[in-house]
Protein backbone atom coordinates (compact mmCIF):
# COMPACT_ATOMS: atom_id res chain seq x y z
CA UNK A 1 0.00 0.00 0.00
CA UNK A 2 1.72 3.07 -0.65
CA UNK A 3 1.24 6.09 1.73
CA UNK A 4 0.42 9.74 1.12
CA UNK A 5 4.05 11.10 0.89
CA UNK A 6 5.04 8.62 -1.60
CA UNK A 7 1.87 8.76 -3.56
CA UNK A 8 2.27 12.81 -4.02
CA UNK A 9 6.26 11.86 -4.57
CA UNK A 10 5.13 9.00 -7.71
CA UNK A 11 1.98 12.02 -9.21
CA UNK A 12 5.27 14.78 -8.73
CA UNK A 13 6.96 12.62 -10.69
CA UNK A 14 4.64 11.66 -13.49
CA UNK A 15 4.10 15.57 -13.80
CA UNK A 16 7.72 16.69 -13.87
CA UNK A 17 8.93 17.15 -17.31
CA UNK A 18 10.78 14.82 -18.94
CA UNK A 19 14.69 15.49 -18.36
CA UNK A 20 13.91 16.90 -14.89
CA UNK A 21 12.03 13.38 -14.05
CA UNK A 22 14.74 11.40 -15.85
CA UNK A 23 18.20 13.65 -14.89
CA UNK A 24 17.47 15.57 -11.41
CA UNK A 25 14.78 13.07 -10.03
CA UNK A 26 15.29 9.15 -11.09
CA UNK A 27 19.12 9.84 -11.67
CA UNK A 28 20.11 10.19 -8.20
CA UNK A 29 18.06 7.99 -6.52
CA UNK A 30 19.24 5.00 -9.18
CA UNK A 31 22.64 5.76 -8.48
CA UNK A 32 22.25 5.35 -4.89
CA UNK A 33 20.05 2.40 -4.94
CA UNK A 34 22.80 0.41 -7.14
CA UNK A 35 25.55 2.45 -5.22
CA UNK A 36 27.10 3.49 -8.33
CA UNK A 37 28.71 7.22 -7.78
CA UNK A 38 28.47 9.86 -10.25
CA UNK A 39 30.17 10.27 -13.45
CA UNK A 40 33.42 12.64 -13.21
CA UNK A 41 32.83 12.89 -16.95
CA UNK A 42 29.43 15.17 -18.33
CA UNK A 43 29.30 12.12 -21.07
CA UNK A 44 27.11 9.73 -18.83
CA UNK A 45 25.73 9.13 -15.56
CA UNK A 46 27.03 7.17 -13.08
CA UNK A 47 30.73 4.73 -12.37
CA UNK A 48 30.66 1.83 -10.92
CA UNK A 49 34.05 0.56 -8.11
CA UNK A 50 35.44 -1.12 -11.21
CA UNK A 51 35.26 2.20 -13.06
CA UNK A 52 33.17 1.11 -15.41
CA UNK A 53 30.18 3.60 -17.01
CA UNK A 54 26.95 3.36 -16.45
CA UNK A 55 24.16 5.92 -18.89
CA UNK A 56 20.33 6.32 -16.97
CA UNK A 57 17.37 6.41 -18.60
CA UNK A 58 14.07 6.55 -17.69
CA UNK A 59 10.39 6.24 -19.65
CA UNK A 60 7.16 7.04 -17.72
CA UNK A 61 4.46 4.02 -18.94
CA UNK A 62 1.30 6.02 -19.75
CA UNK A 63 -2.18 4.67 -21.91
CA UNK A 64 -1.53 5.95 -25.44
CA UNK A 65 -3.35 8.99 -26.37
CA UNK A 66 -6.64 8.73 -28.31
CA UNK A 67 -6.43 9.40 -32.18
CA UNK A 68 -6.60 12.99 -32.92
CA UNK A 69 -10.00 14.68 -32.18
CA UNK A 70 -11.09 16.11 -36.04
CA UNK A 71 -12.13 19.80 -34.88
CA UNK A 72 -9.50 22.12 -33.04
CA UNK A 73 -12.23 22.43 -30.37
CA UNK A 74 -12.00 18.87 -29.39
CA UNK A 75 -8.22 18.54 -29.52
CA UNK A 76 -8.06 21.23 -27.21
CA UNK A 77 -11.34 19.54 -24.43
CA UNK A 78 -9.24 16.66 -24.72
CA UNK A 79 -6.37 18.00 -22.65
CA UNK A 80 -7.91 17.61 -19.83
CA UNK A 81 -9.71 14.30 -20.51
CA UNK A 82 -6.20 12.80 -21.20
CA UNK A 83 -4.10 14.40 -18.17
CA UNK A 84 -0.80 12.94 -17.21
CA UNK A 85 -2.29 11.22 -14.15
CA UNK A 86 -4.96 10.06 -16.01
CA UNK A 87 -3.01 7.50 -18.24
CA UNK A 88 -0.84 5.85 -15.24
CA UNK A 89 -1.04 2.06 -16.07
CA UNK A 90 -0.34 -0.55 -13.20
CA UNK A 91 2.55 -2.97 -13.66
CA UNK A 92 -0.40 -5.74 -13.55
CA UNK A 93 -1.50 -4.36 -17.03
CA UNK A 94 1.61 -3.79 -18.90
CA UNK A 95 0.76 -7.50 -20.74
CA UNK A 96 -2.56 -5.61 -21.67
CA UNK A 97 -2.91 -2.13 -21.99
CA UNK A 98 -1.39 0.12 -24.99
CA UNK A 99 1.40 2.22 -24.09
CA UNK A 100 3.65 4.52 -24.59
CA UNK A 101 7.47 3.91 -23.05
CA UNK A 102 10.35 5.32 -25.14
CA UNK A 103 13.84 5.04 -24.33
CA UNK A 104 15.44 7.65 -25.50
CA UNK A 105 19.05 9.61 -26.60
CA UNK A 106 21.51 6.84 -26.00
CA UNK A 107 24.71 7.49 -27.04
CA UNK A 108 26.26 3.93 -27.24
CA UNK A 109 29.82 4.88 -27.54
CA UNK A 110 29.57 6.84 -24.19
CA UNK A 111 29.69 4.08 -21.68
CA UNK A 112 29.63 -0.19 -20.50
CA UNK A 113 26.27 -0.52 -19.13
CA UNK A 114 22.72 0.68 -19.92
CA UNK A 115 20.52 1.19 -16.73
CA UNK A 116 16.82 1.92 -18.22
CA UNK A 117 13.50 1.89 -15.86
CA UNK A 118 10.04 1.92 -16.69
CA UNK A 119 8.00 4.15 -14.01
CA UNK A 120 4.38 2.06 -13.81
CA UNK A 121 1.66 3.32 -11.24
CA UNK A 122 2.79 1.55 -8.18
CA UNK A 123 6.56 0.64 -9.24
CA UNK A 124 9.53 1.24 -11.18
CA UNK A 125 11.20 -1.40 -12.98
CA UNK A 126 15.05 -1.44 -13.23
CA UNK A 127 16.46 -3.34 -16.01
CA UNK A 128 20.41 -3.24 -17.23
CA UNK A 129 22.01 -3.79 -20.48
CA UNK A 130 25.53 -3.86 -21.77
CA UNK A 131 26.58 -1.65 -24.85
CA UNK A 132 27.49 -4.06 -27.08
CA UNK A 133 24.34 -5.53 -26.72
CA UNK A 134 21.79 -2.34 -27.16
CA UNK A 135 21.62 -3.16 -30.95
CA UNK A 136 19.86 -6.55 -30.39
CA UNK A 137 16.86 -5.25 -28.32
CA UNK A 138 13.60 -5.25 -30.45
CA UNK A 139 12.75 -2.03 -31.82
CA UNK A 140 16.19 -0.31 -31.40
CA UNK A 141 16.53 2.54 -33.83
CA UNK A 142 20.57 3.36 -34.32
CA UNK A 143 19.01 7.62 -34.88
CA UNK A 144 17.09 9.32 -32.68
CA UNK A 145 15.85 12.63 -34.08
CA UNK A 146 16.52 13.98 -38.16
CA UNK A 147 19.37 15.65 -37.16
CA UNK A 148 21.11 12.61 -35.17
CA UNK A 149 23.98 10.57 -37.34
CA UNK A 150 22.85 7.29 -37.65
CA UNK A 151 24.50 5.25 -34.62
CA UNK A 152 25.16 8.40 -32.80
CA UNK A 153 22.61 8.53 -31.01
CA UNK A 154 19.90 5.73 -30.25
CA UNK A 155 16.33 5.01 -29.15
CA UNK A 156 13.61 1.80 -28.26
CA UNK A 157 10.09 1.66 -27.47
CA UNK A 158 8.82 -1.03 -24.97
CA UNK A 159 5.08 -1.58 -26.16
CA UNK A 160 3.43 -4.47 -24.67
CA UNK A 161 4.41 -7.31 -26.97
CA UNK A 162 8.16 -6.76 -26.22
CA UNK A 163 8.18 -5.91 -22.65
CA UNK A 164 8.21 -9.82 -21.48
CA UNK A 165 11.61 -9.76 -23.36
CA UNK A 166 13.06 -6.82 -20.59
CA UNK A 167 11.40 -8.58 -17.97
CA UNK A 168 12.87 -12.19 -18.92
CA UNK A 169 16.19 -10.59 -20.00
CA UNK A 170 17.17 -7.43 -18.36
CA UNK A 171 15.26 -7.17 -15.00
CA UNK A 172 17.62 -5.90 -12.28
CA UNK A 173 15.21 -4.83 -9.70
CA UNK A 174 12.34 -3.38 -8.62
CA UNK A 175 11.54 -0.81 -6.16
CA UNK A 176 8.03 0.40 -4.83
CA UNK A 177 7.41 3.98 -4.60
CA UNK A 178 7.46 3.68 -0.94
CA UNK A 179 11.16 2.35 -1.50
CA UNK A 180 11.93 5.71 -4.05
CA UNK A 181 10.20 7.73 -1.44
CA UNK A 182 12.80 6.48 1.24
CA UNK A 183 15.80 6.19 -0.81
CA UNK A 184 14.93 10.22 -1.74
CA UNK A 185 14.92 11.26 1.93
CA UNK A 186 17.92 10.46 2.88
CA UNK A 187 21.61 12.21 0.78
CA UNK A 188 21.62 11.14 -2.47
CA UNK A 189 24.64 10.87 -4.98
CA UNK A 190 24.72 13.73 -7.38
Amino acid sequence: MMNSNSKKFRDGMFLAPSRTMGETFMEPIIRKFRGLNSSPTGENDARNDAGEFSEIKCARVLKRLPKKKTSLAEQVMSVSENSILTRLIPFSDCYTSKYDANIQNVKRDHFQYLIYAMLFEDCIKIFERKSEDISKITNWCGKHGRMDALGKSGQFNIPKTKIKEHLENNLIATLTWNEAYDISMGPLIE
